[in-house]
């Protein structure tokens, strides 16, 4: 396991909701319906943002830690742990949604296919799906692809370092990511390493339409998207297809 997915505050410490998206989300569940269900919803931020706001959400994740963690920041929200592919809430949602590359841990087909499969017994008939994954386009375009990245941050008042190596195995579209972490008076730790699947964008529409999923729409940011598609993410919105 990951020193990330061990702390849930070292978690929050590096990654804090994303206005951009949450806005995204806000206007979605507004226009379809206040049922959201989170799917990976770490540590409940965006669940408990939601909530303030008004709307229904409920949170999932595979790590029992981020959800015990999104309990005590949230306590009057809903929280389960659960598989992507395999959980059972047995009841409908008006927008799911799958952030921060989430969907990106389903690496081969069958798995993509047993995913999209439960979203679609979750989901309300006029609902919609917002998928957010890794950009092969970004990661193999023309900007030339990053061996090594390395992350400050302050985590419980002290400086750390995050040092991040990157490889690509392009037959199966997989990058592979693993952290070294370095934190003032302790010694360097280093994670695991952990794969993300690549999508190219006809790809994941393929996947959507085959599950049963039509009147999608692409873009690689949560903002205005690019036409080239450079961005390095690539969400999806989709709904049911129609009959």
């Amino acid at each position: 396991m990951t020193l990330l997915a061990e702390d849930p505050d070292l978690w929050d410490a590096v990654f804090s909701e994303s206005a951009m998206r949450a806005r995204f989300v806000r206007r979605l569940a507004r226009r379809i319906g206040p049922r959201v269900l989170d799917v990976g919803c770490a540590t409940g931020s965006l669940c408990a943002l939601l909530r303030r706001q008004g709307f229904d959400p409920v949170g999932i994740d595979k790590n029992r830690r981020f959800v015990d963690a999104a309990r005590r920041k949230d306590p009057n929200g809903t929280y389960a742990v659960g598989d992507m592919r395999t959980f059972k809430l047995h009841r409908k949602f008006d927008v799911i949604v799958c952030l921060g590359t989430t969907f990106s841990y389903n690496y081969t087909n069958a798995a993509i296919r047993a995913c999209l499969q439960n979203f679609i017994r979750h989901l309300s008939p006029r609902g919609r799906l917002v998928i957010d994954v890794l950009n092969a386009i970004a990661l193999l375009g023309p900007m030339p692809f990053q061996h090594r990245t390395q992350h400050h941050l302050q985590y419980k008042g002290k400086r750390a370092t995050a040092t991040i190596r990157h490889e690509l195995d392009l037959g199966r579209q997989l990058m592979t990511e693993q952290v070294t972490w370095r934190f003032v008076g302790r010694a360097a730790h280093r994670d695991p390493p952990e794969k993300l699947r690549m999508f190219f964008p006809q790809e994941l529409a393929f996947h959507l339409e085959q599950a049963g999923l039509g009147n999608w729409k692409l873009m690689d940011t949560f903002g205005k998207s690019r036409v080239a598609f450079v961005g390095r993410r690539l969400i999806a919105v989709a709904g049911r297809r129609s009959p």
